[in-house]
This record gives C-alpha cells, structure tokens and sequence, in this order.
C-alpha cells in the first residue's frame, strides 16, 4: 500500500514510546523493475499493489462480461492499475517513468469508458453478481480492519527514517540529481526535484519535460540503489514487528488470500 497512511501513523508513534526497535537485516524488499512493484515483508499480510491490481482486474472481468451479454463492449485497458503508483521512494524505475504519469490519464480513460456505460445496464450487472462481486472488493470496512497494519508500517517506516543509511542514501541520489543539473528537495516528504515540484504534471504541454525529468530522478535512483537501500531498511524494521504480531497478520492474510485465489479463478476463466 502505499505511504500517505503510514505517515499519518508517525505521528502519533511520536507521542509513544521509542526505544530503538530490533531490526532484521536479512529481510529484503523486492523490486519488480518489469512490473513496477516494490514488494516489502508486510505486503504479504495487506492489500497490497499485487493484491489490488489481481482483484480489480478480475471486478473489471465479470462487469465486462455481463455488460456484453446486454448488448454493449466494456474495454480493459492495460497499465492503468495500482503498480503504476509505485513511488514511495520517487522516481525509481527508469523503464517505467513514462508510465508513472501517464498511468494516471489510462485510469481516467478507463473510468469513461465505465462512464458510458447506461447507468441501469450497471446497476443491473452489480445487482445480478453482488455476491462474486462482493468477494471481491476492499471495502471501507477492510480499511479498517487493516488499521493494525497501517500501524505497523507507520512505525517501521519510522524507524527506518531516523536510521543513519536512510539519510545516507538520499544524499546519494541528491548529488546524483546536482551532477545532473538538478536540484533536490530535501525534506523528509519530498521525493522529487524542484524542477518536478514546479510543474504542473496535470498540463499536457508540460508533459515531455516531466517525463525527461522523472527519467533523470530515476537514473539517479537506480545509480545508487536508493528504492533498494531504502526498501531493505524498512524491511529490516518490519520484521521483527511483523514476528510480534504474527497471530493477527496470519488472520488478515488469510482474508486476503481468500480473495486473491477467487480473483485468479475469475481471470483463469473469463479472459
């Protein structure tokens, strides 16, 4: 999942107590450069990238099917799911820094293709497969359930920010970024260039020199392994948190795997 949740937990962790956490450096996170996923220990307990993308997919499968049984085409674009935001440590994948902002337009032209689907053909699909699709969904109720998790990845990620490596590496990529005529923010947010930050992502006239400039931060990111030497310190933190609440992380990860099987079984048979 991705930080914003996270970081909001920071802040109340700050309030508590924070002796320094035990740390497991034989956990490492996985960079998927073909796919573009991060993968760190605790996304094999939560609703993960992986998780929302298999499942959103296999939502889309039925509705395509149902809506075609009624008379009209509903396309499933390629490259407009969740992986396509993976940025928790900026630009990252020089591959995919075209796609990180053009993602977001194929999510837009895939909701209008939603869109121009007849309001009462959808309610009337929803309707006929509310239990398949109800397997399914993440819903507000699962947000909340997964509170524990957001918990823990505040707090690891935490940890993992005020370790010495993490502002180690940063510093790497921002004089990666000066030797290429760029000038890094710094701040514990701020995951992309000045120049990046002064431009409007949003105004397609401006979307040649925002992708030029992703690529470089990217460049950069890959130089100095930033995404892996940050990923394997939060992994290192998440581990031994993840021991102390394995009971409770087995149970969510049993809830979501129950839907990620019935996710598969849907794309085995609808493609």
């Amino acid at each position: 999942m991705k930080k914003s949740a996270a970081l909001l937990a920071c802040f109340a962790l700050a309030l508590s107590s924070c002796a320094a956490a035990p740390k497991d450096t034989s956990l490492k996170a996985q960079l998927d450069f073909e796919n573009n996923y991060i993968t760190l220990p605790l996304d094999e307990y939560d609703m993960s990238d992986q998780a929302l993308d298999i499942t959103y997919r296999a939502y889309l499968l039925i509705l395509k099917e149902c809506y075609a049984k009624k008379g009209y085409d509903f396309e499933i674009l390629e490259n407009g799911f969740v992986s396509g935001d993976a940025s928790q440590y900026g630009s990252w994948n020089v591959k995919h820094a075209a796609n990180h902002f053009t993602s977001s337009k194929v999510r837009e032209e895939q909701s209008r293709i939603y869109d121009s689907i007849p309001e009462d053909v959808k309610a009337s699909c929803r309707e006929e497969h509310r239990e398949e699709l109800n397997a399914l969904k993440f819903d507000e109720a699962d947000e909340e359930k997964y509170r524990p998790v957001r918990r823990i990845s505040g707090e690891a990620y935490q940890r993992a920010q005020g370790d010495p490596e993490w502002k180690k590496a940063r510093s790497d990529w921002w004089d990666c970024q000066r030797e290429k005529g760029l000038t890094p923010r710094t701040g514990d947010g701020e995951w992309t260039s000045k120049e990046t930050a002064n431009l409007n992502a949003d105004d397609p006239k401006v979307l040649e020199e925002v992708i030029r400039l992703a690529t470089i931060e990217a460049q950069c990111s890959e130089k100095v392994r930033l995404a892996q030497r940050l990923g394997d310190l939060e992994a290192s933190y998440q581990g031994p948190l993840i021991e102390k609440n394995q009971a409770l992380l087995n149970e969510l990860k049993a809830y979501r795997d129950a839907k990620i099987a019935k996710a598969r079984e849907i794309i085995a048979t609808h493609q």
